[in-house]
C-alpha cells in the first residue's frame, strides 16, 4: 500500500513553547491525537514517535507537513505590564518515510525540527540587558530500520544526526560618546548525534476479520543529544574606546546546549467494524529529560572578555497525552486529543528568554 500525506497546520503558539523549546508538531495525524502516537503506529510519522512501529506498515508510506507558528507571549513585572514579545512567524517542517523491505525488516528516514525557539523583545525594554533577541533552530535527520523478531513483537531503532544555530543579542550597559549603551550579538552552529530506540507490540487481538479490538503498546527512547558551538561569534558595538580591549568589535567564542532525552510508554486501543467503521483510543506518557539543560554558557577566545554563564537548572517533567480517532469508511476522521505539558522551569529561575507556563489542552482535527 502506498500513502501519501501532505498537511499544512496552523498551531497555537502554546502547542510549542509550554515544555520547554521542544517542537511538539511531528504529523498532523499524531497533532490532532494531542501527540499520543508511540503506541498508534499507522503512518509514517512511527518512524519518530517509535521506529518499532514501521513493522505495523506496508508498502511505501510518506508524510510532509508544514506548521505555522504565530507566538503572542507577554510579560508582566513589578514596574510594567504586559511587555509583549516582537518574536516573529515560525514554521518548522517535518518529512517521513517508511518502506518495506520484506515481511520483517522496514527502511525509513526522517528530517525535521524537533526543537528550536525564538523571542525577542523591543529594543529599549527593560531587559534588554538580560534579552533582546535569542533564537534556537535544530534540524535533525534520522535513517531508520525495525524488525519484526515474532508475529506480536518488533523492535527499531535510529540514528540521528542534528544541527543546530543559535544566536542571541542583549545591550551592554557601557556608555560611549555616542550611546547611553552597546549592544552584544552572538552566534554560531554546531552538531551532534543521538539515537532512537523502540519496541512494538500489537499484543492482543480480540474478534475475527469483520468485527476485532486490537491492543497495543510502545516504547520509544529518544536520546540525549550535546550540541557544540564551536565556531561562534561574538560583535560588540558602540562600546566606548578605552574598553574596546574587553570587548572587542569581534571575537569567537564556544557554548554548548544539550537536548533533552525523551522517554515514552504508549497504549492504544483500536475497535473496528469492517468496511464500516473504527474508533481508537491512545495514551501516551513522555519523560523528558531538561537536566541536561543546566547552564546558557559563552566562553570567549578573547582572554580579556568575561565569560558569560547563565543558570538554567531545570527539571525532568512528565507529559500526559490523551487522542481519540474516529474513522469512517476508511475515508474520514475525526480526532480530538488532550495533552498536559509540564513547564521544567523552577519558579526561582522564570526568565524572558521562554514562557515558563504548564499547559493544559485539547487539540482538534
Amino acid at each position: 500500500m502506498r500513502r501519501i500525506i501532505l498537511s499544512l497546520l496552523l498551531g497555537a503558539p502554546a502547542i510549542t513553547i509550554a515544555g520547554g523549546f521542544q517542537l511538539n508538531v511531528q504529523g498532523l495525524k499524531a497533532i490532532a491525537m494531542g501527540g499520543a502516537f508511540t503506541g498508534v503506529a499507522s503512518d509514517a510519522t512511527t518512524v519518530f514517535f517509535n521506529p518499532a512501529g514501521m513493522s505495523n506498515l506496508h508498502g511505501h508510506n510518506f508524510t510532509f507537513g508544514v506548521n505555522i507558528i504565530d507566538p503572542h507571549v507577554s510579560l508582566q513585572t513589578p514596574e510594567t505590564a504586559n511587555i509583549d514579545q516582537t518574536s516573529g512567524i515560525g514554521t518548522p517542517f517535518h518529512f517521513y518515510y517508511s518502506g518495506q523491505i520484506n515481511e520483517k525488516l522496514n527502511f525509513g528516514f526522517l528530517v525535521n525540527n524537533q526543537f528550536g525557539s525564538s523571542s525577542s523583545f523591543e529594543d529599549n525594554w527593560q531587559g534588554r540587558n538580560i534579552i533582546q533577541n535569542i533564537s534556537l533552530k535544530t534540524f535533525m535527520f534520522q535513517p531508520t530500520i525495525s524488525y519484526k523478531i515474532h508475529d506480536k513483537i518488533s523492535v527499531g531503532a535510529g540514528f540521528v544526526y542534528a544541527l543546530g544555530s543559535f544566536s542571541t543579542e542583549k545591550a551592554v550597559p557601557l556608555a560611549s560618546g555616542t550611546t547611553d549603551e552597546g549592544k552584544a550579538h552572538l552566534e554560531g552552529n554546531g552538531d551532534g548525534v543521538g539515537f532512537n530506540i523502540g519496541v512494538y507490540s500489537q499484543f492482543l487481538t480480540l474478534g475475527d476479520e469483520t468485527k476485532n479490538t486490537k491492543f497495543a503498546i510502545g516504547l520509544d527512547y529518544r536520546s540525549k543529544m550535546p550540541v557544540d558551538l564551536s565556531n561562534g561569534e561574538a560583535t560588540f558595538t558602540n562600546i566606548p574606546v578605552s574598553l574596546q580591549g574587553t570587548f572587542p568589535a569581534k571575537t569567537g567564542f564556544v557554548s554548548k546546549i544539550t537536548l533533552p532525552s525523551v522517554f515514552t510508554v504508549g497504549l492504544s486501543i483500536k475497535h473496528t467494524i469492517a468496511e464500516k467503521w473504527s474508533l481508537e483510543f491512545a495514551y501516551d506518557m513522555n519523560l523528558t529529560g531538561w537536566t541536561s539543560y543546566d547552564t546558557l554558557a559563552f566562553d570567549f577566545k578573547n582572554n580579556d572578555t568575561p565569560d558569560s554563564k547563565q543558570i538554567q537548572d531545570w527539571d525532568n517533567v512528565l507529559t500526559h497525552r490523551l487522542g481519540l480517532d474516529f474513522t469512517y469508511l476508511e475515508k474520514y476522521s475525526v480526532r480530538i486529543g488532550l495533552y498536559q505539558d509540564n513547564t521544567p522551569m523552577k519558579d526561582n529561575l522564570i526568565s524572558p528568554h521562554l514562557p515558563g507556563v504548564t499547559q493544559v489542552a485539547t487539540q482538534q482535527g
